[in-house]
């Protein structure tokens, strides 16, 4: 049986699929990867060092044809839908297709019926958007936690018998990168993460981000990392960019707009404290439980709404002026939220994320091994 790890999206993403492919490549199963541009080889690189052995045959999609048009003329940076129609005779050959995003459902019909769609989410957050009708589309579903897993039976998007929950994958990958990694700064200072949501309606950045940055220029008892969710400047001029790149302050102040280290953990792993608003990251930041300070930038009625559970981890503050109190404050509040951290990671990523890989690649070889032709009716 032929398998293949399909990235068509941001190169983030293979860190919450690949090392299942790594586990089940170790245990015999015949995998294959397929990306969307050279950024993500990098990242396969990245896993593969850190599975040793793990070598895998990968395919560089969308280098001809109408994806290879839209991208030379800057239209957009990775196509999803004509890398994926232009890859349709590539991706028959496989009897599974393993991703970490929804748009391959649109090929579903277009693959041979024995072709099965298994799809692997790529966060743990609150947000509503967790649960898309999608992924009703998809035979098999791995589940990071209790919580998504409630809230997606709850929602119709899963059905018994067709998911597995495994834990957080990206979680059990990062202790292996982690090894081989310098502190953010060398100056004994606490370091903050500001780390806002990539959509403008729902992102702090506009309302806070410039000021927010100002304010730790002006004082010397932290250092900053500014590390947006990648999709926040994706669309935006080379001079919108260089204008935030030049708040930066060496020593003091780092910004990343772009670069591989806005998702494989360097900041959330090497901050002290966690500024954010709805970003999923936070659940990231807490796999080792720290203070964190939430910014309501849109002066939302949050208590009690579930897309905003994670705001309960932590003080909210609904104006910037707000900010230095809630921080200085933060180390000594923080054991007044941190069982409530430890629970609700628990509930996100199911637990100890150590063997959560293993457990997905295990979770998808039993039910490719199942014969039953039910077990094909996902779509």
């Amino acid at each position: 049986m032929r398998i293949v790890f399909l990235f068509i999206a941001e190169p983030h993403q293979i860190f919450h699929a690949l090392p299942i492919a790594a586990e089940m490549a170790a245990a015999g199963s015949d995998v294959d990867v397929a990306v969307a541009s050279p950024d993500h080889l990098r990242m396969v690189e990245q896993v593969a060092r850190a599975y040793p052995g793990f070598a895998p045959n990968v395919a560089l999609l969308g280098q001809r044809g109408v994806a290879r048009w839209l991208r030379d003329w800057g239209l957009f940076r990775n196509p999803r839908l004509p890398i994926l129609f232009g890859a349709l005779s590539f991706l028959r050959q496989f009897d599974a297709i393993v991703a970490p995003e929804r748009t391959t459902t649109a090929i579903r019909h277009f693959l041979s019926r024995r072709t099965r769609l298994i799809f692997t989410p790529h966060g743990a957050g609150d947000r509503a958007i967790t649960f898309d009708p999608r992924d009703r589309h998809f035979d098999f579903v791995l589940v990071a936690g209790e919580k998504s897993e409630q809230r997606m039976l709850d929602a119709g998007t899963i059905r018994p018998g067709c998911y597995a929950v495994n834990g957080y994958v990206k979680l059990d990958l990062m202790p292996r990168l982690q090894k081989m990694r310098e502190p953010l700064f060398a100056n004994g200072r606490p370091t903050i993460l500001y780390a806002p949501h990539f959509r403008r309606s729902l992102s702090s950045w506009d309302r806070f981000g410039r000021d927010l940055i100002a304010w730790f220029a002006a004082q010397d008892r932290y250092n900053l990392v500014v590390a947006p969710h990648i999709r926040l400047f994706a669309e935006a001029s080379e001079a919108e960019r260089d204008a935030v790149m030049r708040l930066a302050i060496p020593g003091k102040i780092l910004i990343d707009l772009h670069s591989d280290r806005l998702f494989d953990m360097s900041y959330t792993s090497g901050a002290d404290i966690y500024i954010g608003d709805v970003s999923s990251q936070v659940y990231e930041f807490l796999a080792t439980p720290r203070p964190c300070v939430f910014l309501n930038a849109h002066r939302v009625e949050w208590e009690g709404n579930p897309d905003y559970l994670f705001w309960t981890l932590g003080d909210v503050v609904d104006d910037l002026s707000e900010l230095p109190g809630a921080l200085d404050r933060a180390p000594a509040r923080h054991p007044l939220y941190a069982d409530a951290q430890r629970e609700r990671l628990a509930e996100s990523i199911g637990g100890d994320p150590a063997g959560a890989a293993r457990r997905g690649a295990e979770a998808i070889s039993r039910f490719l091994a199942k014969d039953a032709p039910q077990d094909m009716s996902g779509g």
